[in-house]
């Protein structure tokens, strides 16, 4: 018997930031004629199997939650400055650390470039892929993915010759 584990490969997760929020969690896994979604929500994974055979469509919409993300943290940075009122040593480390978070998080939240909204639909279902919603993860995802499934779709020109 092949190992199981052995027979998938990971080509697509969440971010790091995502295993703070509970229930954020996705990888797609490639095998050799299917994609695997692991899905986790808190303590629990499901698994959603897409064959190659079965895909009807891969569909990706632009969102603007990545601009909203980054007013957000723009907003914060104020936010953290005014530690600085209290004119306390305390208070100042605390601001800093406030400036210097919200900071590097906007400043990777805009170094990850625009987010979409990825599905994948087959005639039985259509699940969200939240592993390839960035813009780099999605070409590459794309990249990988769609000649695999063009190929498997390909109609088989010796199978319509009847002997």
């Amino acid at each position: 018997m092949p190992d199981i584990i052995s027979a998938y490969r990971k080509i697509a997760a969440t971010s790091w930031f995502s295993r703070f929020l509970p229930g954020m969690r996705s990888s797609i896994y490639l095998a050799e004629d299917h994609l695997l979604l692991a899905t986790q929500i808190i303590v629990f994974e499901k698994y959603h199997r897409f064959f190659f055979s079965d895909i009807e469509a891969i569909t990706a919409a632009k969102s603007n939650r990545w601009l909203w993300a980054s007013v957000a943290w723009v907003v914060s940075i104020p936010l953290g400055m005014l530690w600085y009122l209290a004119q306390n040593n305390w208070c100042y480390l605390v601001g800093a650390c406030w400036i210097f978070i919200a900071g590097s998080i906007l400043i990777w939240n805009l170094l990850a470039g625009p987010t979409y909204v990825v599905k994948i639909q087959t005639a039985a279902q259509t699940r969200r892929l939240k592993a390839v919603e960035r813009a780099g993860k999605y070409q590459a995802f794309s990249a990988m993915v769609v000649p695999l499934i063009m190929a498997e779709q390909q109609p088989n020109p010796l199978s319509a010759i009847a002997p």
